[in-house]
């Protein structure tokens, strides 16, 4: 099986390159990785032995290059670095470049110049590799084979994991391969012609005393070319693997709370409404900080807006989170954590300060209808959360065997298509106008 290369992208602008793609499409199996604010350089730099290849913008990497701990983090390095400089920069020369230790350095825009040299550049570093682990063998004594690294995209906090390699029939040929990048190339289309929409799921409380009566999710959906909708798992996944996630999630961000907005000065001032964020969009300090503007400007009434994450952002997204966290509480807004299951008391007790909501994993639900889990045991984790102040929803609320266990639980709210289907229109009206104004175009340099 051909490994496939990783690429570190050290630049402001990494989509514009489209080199991992192209790579693709000529047999070379590629995967980008974005690093882009100095925690995740750092972090991404003192893992220099997972890299085949390092792309940074030249202005940066001779700001970068000036850090004391710099030659110590490139010193075990088997990847090539290649700069990339504007036209209207100072310009480097190659032999400057050199001296700055890349071997070689490309004007941004011209992919015939930088794809070659990113191919001559990746086949480099297997040699380089190679004679690397005929060294270690040879000092060692002992001639092991290591461990296979598989691929992952945009997912730092898993490099670290090795994998066993996967059967020679599970190999990704290059028809694979094309049809990925096709499938890239249509979900781009799609969202450049303005497809993605939202959708409202109702919330529906179990409190009848509920300060606020009207909650909704925000599920994002994307329209096809005849119109049809298509959910998430066909077209999310592809966008995470390609980086997008952080520009979709800005446009979520903003098109919720213009439609908050709108419902509460059309007369619904209870109104909230949930909205996910993802782990990987919490990692980028710059993509937290426009999250934090929108929420803090936007003219909404105070704890309206409930952010989702999963559970994992409090680990792989620690800095970010917490920094999100403290721009939502200046306007009493609530975070959200989904995929709780009933043995995350010491999480909700960990982060009691942060958390305001949960959302029970779907699996709790078919546990109970299917005897797995017993109500008690919901019971329970329902008396942990109360004591940290934390209100529980019910996720895959699915039929009505599942209403009187978790009333009766004392769950707040649930939420699922027994009780509530998905709406486009949010049955405001007010929310259709908003919806009918979304022309603008989403692209990579909406952000």
């Amino acid at each position: 099986m051909t490994k496939t290369r990783q690429i570190l992208c050290i630049d402001p602008e990494p989509s514009e390159l489209r080199i991992a793609a192209l790579l693709n499409r000529r047999g070379i199996p590629a995967s980008l990785t974005e690093a882009t604010v100095p925690n995740a350089i750092q972090e991404a730099l003192s893992r220099c032995a997972w890299w085949d290849l390092i792309l940074c913008d030249a202005a940066a990497y001779r700001e970068l290059e000036a850090s004391s701990s710099h030659a110590e983090l490139m010193k075990d390095a088997d990847a090539s670095l290649i700069l990339l400089q504007t036209r209207e920069g100072e310009a480097l020369t190659p032999a400057a470049a050199h001296r700055l230790g890349a071997a070689d350095i490309v004007q941004r825009g011209d992919m015939d110049h930088l794809l070659m040299v990113c191919e001559r550049e990746l086949q480099n570093c297997v040699t380089r590799k190679e004679l690397r682990q005929v060294r270690e063998q040879g000092a060692s004594g002992t001639v092991a084979k290591a461990p296979l690294m598989l691929a992952t995209i945009n997912d730092m906090g898993k490099m670290n994991k090795p994998e066993p390699p996967k059967p020679a029939a599970a190999a990704t040929s290059h028809r694979q391969i094309e049809a990925d990048t096709q499938g890239q190339d249509r979900i781009k289309a799609l969202i450049d012609a303005g497809g993605l929409t939202l959708e409202f799921q109702p919330i529906i409380s179990f409190q009848p005393q509920e300060e606020h009566r009207g909650m909704f999710e925000a599920l994002v959906r994307l329209k096809d070319d005849d119109g049809k909708v298509l959910p998430p798992s066909e077209f999310l996944p592809i966008a995470e693997r390609a980086g997008w996630m952080g520009k979709i999630d800005l446009w979520i961000f903003r098109r919720v709370l213009a439609t908050l907005e709108q419902m509460q000065q059309g007369g619904h001032p209870d109104a909230v409404l949930f909205v996910n964020v993802a782990t990987s969009t919490l990692a980028s300090e710059r993509l937290v900080d426009a999250l934090g503007a929108f929420a803090t400007t936007a003219n909404l009434s105070p704890g309206s807006l409930v952010v989702e994450v999963r559970k994992a952002a409090f680990v792989e997204a620690a800095a970010g989170l917490e920094r999100l966290i403290e721009r939502l509480r200046a306007k009493h807004h609530g975070l959200l954590v989904e995929g709780a299951q009933l043995e995350d008391c010491a999480v909700l007790a960990q982060h009691r300060d942060l958390i305001t909501h949960i959302k029970l994993d779907r699996t709790v639900a078919e546990g109970l209808v299917e005897g797995r889990i017993p109500q008690s045991r919901l019971g329970e984790f329902v008396q942990c959360a109360r004591r940290e102040g934390v209100r529980i929803i019910a996720l895959a609320v699915e039929s009505a065997e599942l209403l009187s266990l978790l009333f009766a639980s004392g769950v707040d709210a649930i939420q699922g298509h027994f009780v509530s289907q998905p709406y486009s229109d949010l049955v405001y009206p007010s929310v259709q106008q908003v919806e009918a104004s979304s022309a603008v175009r989403w692209s990579n340099r909406n952000h």
